[in-house]
């Protein structure tokens, strides 16, 4: 009989212990990721979307490409901070084609953004939305072996007063299966149509 009690005492204590451990280790892990997710939530649009890995998290379609184009473009002409501004900016060319990057060298690039930038930034002006076109206006094609597809976005830009502008985005499909943005263009309200 004392040996009953003795293993229902041993069994009782051991399940104690356990958990203990199972709570302390639940404890450790609530504590140890609250401070990443809290830390995240305090970040600007901008610091967000330069912290995005597009080597791991890259879009999957020509459509998902375009928006992620549109928010960096909306978060670099409303006036980040000029450390910002580079950051999101070299950001922003990881969804570059290579020939538009060829074209295009980091310098030059740079440079010509600030001056674009200094010159929305005289004016007023800022990007406050952007609008995908329906997903049936979406064309892709096939040409030589090589899929492109096209996506136009409408900018509302707060300059004096609202207005809206539409780009024609070019998309390739590069040999990593991303799409990659080859060029833009402004859109007249006929060729929308």
């Amino acid at each position: 009989m004392m040996k009953g009690k003795r293993r229902t005492a041993t069994t009782i204590i051991l399940m104690i212990i356990f958990a203990g451990v199972v709570l302390m280790t639940y404890h450790y892990w609530i504590n140890r990721t609250q401070p990443l997710h809290s830390s995240d939530n305090n970040l600007t649009e901008v610091q967000k979307l330069v912290k995005k890995d597009l080597k791991l998290y890259y879009p999957d379609t020509p459509r998902e490409t375009v928006k992620l184009f549109a928010a960096m473009m909306k978060a670099l002409y409303n006036n980040p901070k000029d450390k910002d501004r580079k950051e999101l900016a070299l950001k922003l060319r990881e969804l570059y084609d290579q020939e538009f990057l060829d074209s295009n060298p980091e310098d030059t690039y740079l440079s010509n953004l600030e001056v674009d930038l200094k010159k929305w930034d005289d004016k007023g002006r800022k990007i406050t939305n952007f609008l995908l076109t329906n997903e049936d206006q979406v064309n892709e094609r096939e040409i030589d072996g090589v899929e492109y597809a096209t996506e136009y976005i409408s900018f509302t830009i707060q300059e004096n007063s609202k207005t809206t502008e539409t780009w024609n985005v070019l998309l390739r499909r590069n040999s990593d299966q991303k799409w990659k943005i080859l060029g833009w263009e402004p859109v007249s309200g006929d060729a929308e149509k």
